[in-house]
């Protein structure tokens, strides 16, 4: 967290941060562990928080293209880990403070949903450095 502080006038993008821990405990030990704090000292530097889902029937068509790519297929034999761990998302990105935008990839089309990103972090401010501390265009 400290050096998001001290480099705030970087753009950062976080792949699966505290949200994903968050995940990871309660599924693994059934353990919540509070981020609050740590949302608390992000908010003030512009974090946002962008959850790309899919339907739960959308996940066989994303498995076949993936598994065009992947080194390990057999993590995709169960389609419904991956339903029940987006539904857990969902959840605990529904408690965050950090501005949320969800963004349905269902039909695969990165390019509409890279727009829909864009748009959203123009219009909540999320591409210029918040003025002072704890301004964050919502």
């Amino acid at each position: 967290m400290r050096l998001f502080e001290l480099q705030r006038y970087y753009s950062w993008i976080i792949d699966r941060f505290h949200i994903s821990t968050q995940m990871y405990q309660l599924r693994r030990y059934g353990k919540y562990y509070d981020f609050r704090w740590l949302e608390d000292r992000l908010l003030p530097l512009g974090f946002r928080l962008v959850f790309c889902t899919r339907t739960a029937v959308s996940f066989e068509a994303a498995r076949a293209e993936r598994l065009k790519i992947s080194g390990n297929r057999s993590q995709y034999d169960d389609l419904q880990a991956f339903v029940t761990e987006q539904e857990l998302l969902d959840d605990l990105i529904g408690k965050s403070a950090l501005p949320t935008l969800k963004v349905d990839i269902s039909d695969n089309d990165v390019s509409n949903a890279v727009e829909k990103i864009a748009d959203w972090l123009e219009q909540t401010g999320g591409l210029s450095v918040p003025t002072e501390p704890g301004s964050v265009a919502t």
